[in-house]
């Protein structure tokens, strides 16, 4: 059973559907993301599926849009690849599901897949 969580995606409302994977700006990642470090890309891609009429009512058959995030490992291999699930309700609430770990193209990976486009990196500025 798939858990989802209450969350604000912006670039659900402002990314266009391509069809494809696009890079989204750090200013545009998921809240939760950009107060890790070791966060290194993320990913839009637009499904589409219908607005679930009630929280109840959830499932990965209302999928708006997922999230490819990418982040640095300690240990090698050196990245790791999760996905973020997000659903709509009517009411315009929006919910997260995930991470889900095992992606088609790998979760532990020693470089990016090339069809990934790249991304603009965080900033590492401190001031």
């Amino acid at each position: 059973m798939m858990k989802w969580k209450k969350t604000c995606v912006p670039a659900l409302e402002t990314v266009l559907s391509t069809g494809q994977a696009q890079p989204l700006a750090p200013d545009a990642w998921p809240l939760w993301t950009r107060r890790k470090p070791d966060f290194s890309g993320a990913w839009y891609t637009y499904v589409g599926g219908p607005l679930a009429t009630s929280t109840g009512t959830l499932s990965t058959g209302n999928v708006q849009a997922y999230i490819d995030i990418e982040r640095k490992a300690s240990q090698p291999p050196p990245l790791r690849y999760d996905r973020y699930l997000y659903a709509k309700v009517h009411d315009g609430r929006v919910f997260q599901a995930g991470p889900i770990k095992d992606v088609e193209y790998g979760h532990h990976r020693e470089q990016r897949p090339s069809w990934l486009a790249p991304c603009i990196p965080p900033s590492t500025s401190t001031g």
